[in-house]
């Protein structure tokens, strides 16, 4: 399994990304570690190092790769069968973000500070307003140019159903033609 996953912070992808990936016996590539340089959410790797790790997560013979950061997601789709955006509403987002972020002040291992989780939600209320390669507009240009099975999900129940097909067995691929939308939000 080759599958990417991207989304709005608080979109609920680290969690898909896990639980896709325990049954299909891959490991989990976290764009957001590829990123950031370990302990916290606040230093960026030199660029170099950035694409080493990226060429040795691309290298590996399967994964799940999630994130926000498209420019990060596009070479993984190059070699992906799979995207799956989830595009949940900005509600269950930012209720998800404050309840990490008052939970345990850490995600993925990583600190979370009160004043960096604000800047995480002010940053991410913006995902339908902004136009980098981390947006609504990001994420639908690579859902749309991406030529491989794919899903667009918009609601926790989706993700839950998805989740729930792969368990019990059935085709990814054809579970998640049954989640294709003709109707895409306009950028």
């Amino acid at each position: 399994m080759k599958l990417v996953i991207v989304g709005n912070s608080g979109s609920g992808k680290t969690w898909l990304a896990k639980g896709l990936a325990a049954i299909a016996s891959v490991p989990v590539v976290h764009l957001d570690e590829l990123f950031w340089q370990a302990g916290g959410f606040d230093l960026k790797r030199p660029e170099p190092e950035v694409a080493s790790l990226m060429g040795s997560a691309r290298a590996q013979p399967g994964w799940v790769v999630e994130g926000v950061f498209g420019e990060l997601a596009a070479p993984f789709l190059q070699d992906a069968s799979a995207l799956i955006w989830l595009n949940l509403d900005w509600g269950i987002c930012e209720a998800r973000l404050r309840a990490r972020g008052s939970e345990s002040k850490a995600h993925m291992g990583r600190a979370q500070s009160e004043v960096g989780l604000a800047r995480l939600l002010a940053w991410a209320s913006t995902y339908p307003t902004r136009g980098d390669a981390r947006s609504l507009t990001g994420h639908q240009a690579l859902f749309t140019q991406f030529a491989g099975s794919k899903a667009c999900l918009r609601s926790e129940a989706e993700v839950s159903d998805l989740l729930a097909a792969a368990n019990r067995g059935e085709d990814l691929a054809k579970v998640l033609q049954t989640f294709v939308s003709t109707r895409l939000p306009s950028a």
